[in-house]
C-alpha cells in the first residue's frame, strides 16, 4: 500500500483516485473550487458510459437523469446533415453534477477529499513528496509516495503543441425557445458548436485563431463574441434568447506533455493530453488517461523493477492518442478546406493523411482454409512490446508488419504471438485453428486464422522447387 496525492478532481483526477483506491492505495484528492460549478465539455460522446462501469460510478450516472444525445445537427462541408444515434449513448450533461457524482464515487472508495483546498508548495525528497496544502481549516502537511497532477490546462507542464492555436469563446444562454440538440457548424474562418444543458440553458462556443482575432478585435469580449454568434445558425429562430452570463475565453490549443511520467509522479487528463475540441471527446480521452495511469503509478509503486517499460508504455500511450486525434482532426477540417478554402481551415487541415481505398480482397472461401497450406510472412517480425495485463503494465511478444497501422498483442482478447508460433510446415488454417482448440473456440480461432490470412500475416506456403530428371 502507497500513499498517493491527486491534484485536481475532474472527471480524470477522480477517476484515477477511485481506482488507485480500488487497486488498495491510500489516496487523498485536493479540489481547489466548491462543486458543483459550471465547467465545459457538456456534451459527453458515446464511449465514456462504458469506461464508468470499471469505477462502478454508470448506474449513478445514468440515474442521475441527463439527457441522451440520439441527433446532432451538422453543417459541415455542404448542406446540413442529421448525425443519428440508435443507441443515443452520448450524454448532455451539467459538469457540475457529473464530476459531484465521480468525486462522491471516489470518497465511497475511501478517497479522502480535501474541498476546497489547494496545493502552495510541494517538494519531491528521497522518501517520495512532500506536499502542503491549504485548506479551510489551516495548512496541511502531507506526506506521499507518490503524486498525480489532475489540473487540466493549468498544470505546469512542458508542453509541445500538436495542432494549430485555437481560441474558444463561449458563453451561455436563457430562453424559452433555445435549441434542444447539439449543432456543429462550419463558419468562413471560425467552426461554431451548440449544446443544450439539462437546466434549458444553452452552451454556445466559437473557435477561432487567437492571432486572427488579436489582430481583427475592435469591440469587448461580449461585442466581439456576439459578433461571430450572428454569422451562425446556433440560435437562429430563438425569439428571446437572453446571455445568462459573462463571455468567457479559454484557450483550446491542442498539446502534449513531454513530462508526463516519472519514477514517483505523472499527469493524467489534460495536464498530460489535450486533443483538438472538434472531436467532442475530451472527457471520454481524460478517463482512458486516468484509467491507464492508474495501472501505470501501480507498476512504478508496487513493481519498481518494471519502472522503465510503464513509463515507456505510459508515453507511448499518450503519443500514439495525440498523434490519432491529430491526424483525425486535420482530416476532419480538410473536408471544410476542399470546399472552401481559407487560410483557417487550411492551416488545421495540414498533415491529413490522404485516404485510399485498398485493393478489395476475394472473400477467402473454405476449400482454401482447408486445403492451402499457410506460411508467416517474411514481413512479420515479432517484437516485444508494454502493454496491460491486469494490475500491471509489462511486456509481451507483439506482431508489426507493413499492413497494420501499428504493432499489435491482441486480437478478439487473444494473445497472436503465441498462437502463431504454434504453426508448422504444411498447416492450413483449418489445421491451424484447430490446433488452437486447447485455448479458444473453433468459430474463434478460424475468425483469428482468416484475419492473419487478409491481412497477409500468413501468405502461401512456398512450393519446392521441382527438379527435372538426370
Amino acid at each position: 500500500m502507497a500513499d498517493v496525492c491527486v491534484i485536481g478532481a475532474g472527471p480524470a483526477g477522480s477517476v484515477f483516485a477511485a481506482r488507485m483506491a480500488q487497486l488498495g492505495h491510500t489516496v487523498t484528492l485536493v479540489e481547489r473550487a466548491q462543486f458543483p460549478r459550471r465547467h465545459l465539455g457538456e456534451s459527453l460522446s458515446p464511449g465514456v458510459l462504458p469506461l464508468l462501469e470499471t469505477v462502478g460510478v454508470r448506474d449513478g450516472v445514468e440515474s442521475a437523469g441527463f439527457e441522451r444525445v440520439r441527433r446532432v445537427l451538422v453543417q459541415w462541408e455542404g448542406a446540413e446533415q442529421v448525425r443519428e444515434d440508435p443507441r443515443a449513448e452520448g450524454l448532455l450533461v451539467d459538469r457540475g453534477r457529473f464530476d459531484q457524482i465521480l468525486l462522491e464515487r471516489a470518497r465511497t472508495l475511501g478517497v479522502r477529499v480535501l474541498q476546497p483546498a489547494r496545493v502552495v508548495a510541494r517538494r519531491e525528497t528521497s522518501e517520495g513528496w512532500s506536499i502542503r496544502i491549504a485548506a479551510e481549516s489551516g495548512h496541511i502537511e502531507l506526506k506521499a509516495d507518490f503524486q498525480a497532477d489532475a489540473s487540466g490546462r493549468s498544470s505546469p507542464a512542458q508542453r509541445r503543441h500538436t495542432g494549430c492555436r485555437t481560441l474558444a469563446l463561449y458563453a451561455y444562454w436563457q430562453g424559452s425557445d433555445l435549441p434542444r440538440e447539439p449543432r456543429i457548424e462550419a463558419g468562413d474562418d471560425a467552426w461554431y458548436w451548440g449544446v443544450p444543458l439539462p437546466d434549458g440553458s444553452c452552451n454556445t462556443l466559437v473557435f477561432i485563431d487567437p492571432a486572427e482575432f488579436r489582430a481583427t478585435r475592435s469591440g469587448s469580449l461580449r461585442e466581439e463574441f456576439l459578433l461571430r454568434i450572428r454569422c451562425s445558425s446556433l440560435l437562429a429562430g430563438c425569439r428571446d434568447a437572453q446571455l445568462a452570463g459573462p463571455v468567457e475565453a479559454i484557450d483550446a490549443t491542442p498539446y502534449l506533455a513531454e513530462d508526463c511520467v516519472s519514477a514517483t509522479s505523472l499527469r493524467v487528463g489534460e495536464a498530460a493530453l489535450a486533443i483538438d475540441p472538434v472531436s467532442s471527446s475530451g472527457v471520454q480521452k481524460a478517463m482512458q488517461s486516468a484509467l491507464a495511469a492508474a495501472v501505470v503509478a501501480n507498476t512504478l509503486l508496487r513493481r519498481p523493477e518494471s519502472a522503465d517499460v510503464a513509463k515507456r508504455f505510459y508515453r507511448a500511450n499518450l503519443e500514439d492518442a495525440s498523434g490519432r486525434h491529430a491526424r483525425w482532426a486535420a482530416g476532419y477540417y480538410g473536408k471544410v478546406a476542399d470546399e472552401r478554402g481559407g487560410k483557417f481551415w487550411r492551416d488545421r487541415s495540414a498533415g491529413a493523411e490522404q485516404e485510399t481505398i485498398p485493393e478489395p480482397k476475394p472473400p477467402l472461401d473454405a476449400q482454401t482454409m482447408a486445403t492451402s497450406a499457410v506460411a508467416l510472412s517474411q514481413q512479420l517480425e515479432f517484437v516485444e512490446l508494454p502493454c496491460i495485463e491486469g494490475d500491471f503494465v509489462t511486456t509481451k511478444a507483439g506482431l508489426r508488419h507493413p499492413n497494420l497501422d501499428g504493432p499489435i498483442v491482441y486480437l478478439g482478447g487473444q494473445e497472436l504471438a503465441p498462437l502463431l508460433r504454434e504453426l508448422r510446415p504444411g498447416q492450413t488454417p483449418v489445421e491451424l485453428a484447430q490446433a488452437w482448440s486447447g485455448r479458444l473456440r473453433l468459430q474463434s480461432g478460424l475468425a483469428i486464422a482468416g484475419w492473419l490470412v487478409n491481412n497477409e500475416l500468413l501468405v502461401p506456403e512456398p512450393q519446392p522447387h521441382a527438379h527435372g530428371a538426370a
